[in-house]
């Protein structure tokens, strides 16, 4: 069951939330199939469980995530001592490995150009915080984050679907990978004094927690601004303001509140 958690299996709609949205945008235009679908959903999902395996064994292993802090990488297993970063290894070995198979059935089902979304997945996933890429800690979390699990797996679903890629799949992208990077952008606020003394440049750490704020803030307001214009145009339903349930409160917000405070402070 550890090995299982060390996965952290319960962020897992990030990545198949878009991918969903992706493919059924391809339904919209006729074109669907149920096992590229689900095939494609388990290879995904794999391929995220590995990239949260990889991304807590390099935290780790780098002394980003050690006791007396949060946990940047969120499982905790390895700094509370209940999996050896041995384990944790193989976890991300054997996520991967799965992965693979998985994306093998899809490729000879549908088309082999959908490999590229593929190993850009696996890439991304994998160097967030591995050497000697370490997109995480050169300021890049954010923008990989925003490709990732916007562009790149609600693109990715929509291909796997049509062979095509259309303004309509870059826009629901755009609207979808901004919640899931502000979740990463508030994050970074609220480690940013952990960050500092292990000399991670995060976007708060080269730019400030106020701009960071404010970003986190701008990308909360645009991703409405192009709902409701995919609702104008009746690209989407109406069925898209269920989405307004995720506007952020309490507790959500809390990493930005004070550097929105202070900057409002500073301009009157």
């Amino acid at each position: 069951m550890k090995y299982f958690l060390a996965t952290r299996p319960y962020v897992v709609s990030a990545s198949l939330v878009p991918f969903t949205v992706g493919a059924l945008l391809g339904l919209r235009n006729a074109h669907f199939s149920w096992i590229l679908y689900f095939l494609g959903a388990i290879s995904l999902m794999f391929i995220h469980l590995g990239s949260n395996s990889a991304n807590d064994y390099f935290d780790y292993k780098h002394g980003i995530d050690r006791p007396g802090t949060f946990g940047s990488s969120g499982s905790r297993l390895l700094m509370n001592g209940k999996i050896t970063l041995k384990a944790e290894k193989y976890v991300v070995i054997t996520c991967f490995v799965v992965a693979v198979v998985f994306g093998i059935a899809v490729i000879l089902l549908s088309t082999p150009y959908i490999l590229i979304f593929g190993l850009l997945g696996i890439a991304g996933g994998y160097f967030y915080t591995a050497d000697p890429v370490n997109l995480k800690y050169h300021g890049l979390s954010v923008p990989t984050i925003f490709v990732m699990y916007g562009l790149l797996i609600t693109t990715g679903g929509y291909y796997l679907m049509t062979r095509t890629v259309s303004p309509d799949a870059l826009i629901l992208s755009v609207v979808i990978g901004f919640p899931v990077t502000n979740i990463v952008l508030s994050n970074e606020i609220r480690d940013s004094a952990n960050d500092r003394q292990v000399g991670i440049k995060s976007v708060t750490i080269l730019f400030g927690d106020v701009a960071g704020a404010w970003l986190y803030f701008a990308m909360f307001l645009f991703q409405f601004i192009l709902l409701f214009y995919m609702i104008l145009i009746q690209k989407i339903s109406l069925l898209g303001l269920l989405s307004l349930g995720q506007i952020p409160t309490g507790h959500m917000l809390e990493p930005v509140k004070q550097p929105m405070a202070y900057s409002i402070l500073q301009i009157q």
